[in-house]
């Protein structure tokens, strides 16, 4: 491991141009350069062009293209038509669908559940 590999490249050389050049003037380019290559390189860029989408395509893809509005038209129909012709078995009202009345008999129970109750407690 003393004796160096006689395939390996001498780099004292190397390691001298880089010193030399570390030592050289500055060479940024100057603000004129950089302008002018600024004002080529927006020159050559492409313009974007706004594309006009209707407002039925935008409201289509929110909803989740037409797989979407499929589902949304059959869930639409299964409603109307619930809503039209309900099911015998169906309650007429929200309480007695719940059955709040035989589980909370007491009125300020109902209240509290109702979500009422709040003004009576403070009196």
């Amino acid at each position: 491991m003393t004796h160096p590999d006689p395939d390996t490249p001498d780099m004292t050389g190397l390691d001298a141009l880089f010193a030399d050049a570390a030592k050289g003037p500055d060479l940024a380019p100057s603000e004129a350069f950089m302008t002018q290559m600024m004002e080529s390189a927006l020159a050559h860029q492409p313009v974007p062009v706004a594309i006009a989408v209707p407002w039925w395509r935008q409201a289509l893809s929110v909803l989740g293209g037409w797989q979407g509005m499929g589902g949304l038209v059959a869930a639409t129909c299964a409603g109307f038509w619930i809503g039209v012709n309900p099911p015998d078995t169906m309650p007429s009202s929200f309480d007695s669908l719940l059955n709040i009345e035989a589980v909370y008999s007491d009125s300020e129970d109902m209240a509290d559940l109702l979500g009422f109750g709040w003004d009576l407690e403070e009196e």
